[in-house]
């Protein structure tokens, strides 16, 4: 019997490709019931293989949630260059909020109740989205259109007012009650980020 020749691919390549496979199965499958054997059956290669890139399977799920934070300010930057920083800081929170491919991901996640984990995750990806609130603050504070004193203590303010509306998406709360915690979450907002009142608005809806 002819041998099945494996086929090499640069590391990049293969990296991505665990990735795309881990991806799809933490999606469909979900994260506890995902095993590092079944990423490494779907993508065809051995244990070794896997372990050279990831040394566990948290570490490829924050990998995934990395590159898609990377993609997301990069999409983000790419047609907002031309922004005011309040409308720059609304279409930012709107793109966290968007539909994405990681979506069911994290919907798995906390139906597993994987509740920490979720929470750690989320916070690695932070530095990347922090870098850009900053900047926002920085342009903002600068054109006046903002009022920010202590920008790391607005954003830290920022990240649990949204972990909020997630977990009101996760929860499946009411839309009647979700649409009272958009306008909370405006609110505060416009406060920490010295907008001026009943100008910021959250295009969020309930899933």
């Amino acid at each position: 019997m002819q041998a099945i020749a494996r086929i090499n691919k640069e590391p990049e390549a293969r990296r991505a490709e665990l990735l795309d496979v881990a991806r799809q199965l933490f999606s469909s499958v979900g994260y506890e019931k995902t095993m590092i054997v079944d990423i490494t059956k779907k993508a065809g290669v051995a244990k070794g293989t896997f372990y050279y890139y990831f040394p566990t399977k948290e570490a490829v799920l924050e990998a995934i949630l990395i590159d898609h934070a990377t993609g997301l300010v990069g999409e983000f930057k790419s047609i907002s260059s031309n922004f005011a920083a309040p409308q720059k800081l609304q279409l930012f929170i709107e793109c966290l909020f968007s539909p994405n491919h990681i979506e069911n991901i994290f919907n798995n996640l906390w139906a597993e109740k994987q509740f920490e984990l979720f929470y750690i995750i989320c916070k690695n990806s932070d530095a990347i989205f922090n870098v850009v609130l900053s900047d926002i603050i920085k342009q903002g504070n600068q054109d006046g259109s903002l009022q920010v004193i202590l920008i790391d203590e607005t954003i830290s303010f920022l990240w649990n007012t949204l972990n909020c509306l997630w977990e009101a998406i996760c929860n499946k709360e009411p839309a009647e009650m979700f649409s009272g915690k958009v306008k909370i979450a405006e609110m505060i907002i416009e406060r920490i980020f010295g907008i001026a009142e009943g100008t910021f608005a959250l295009p969020i809806t309930p899933r």
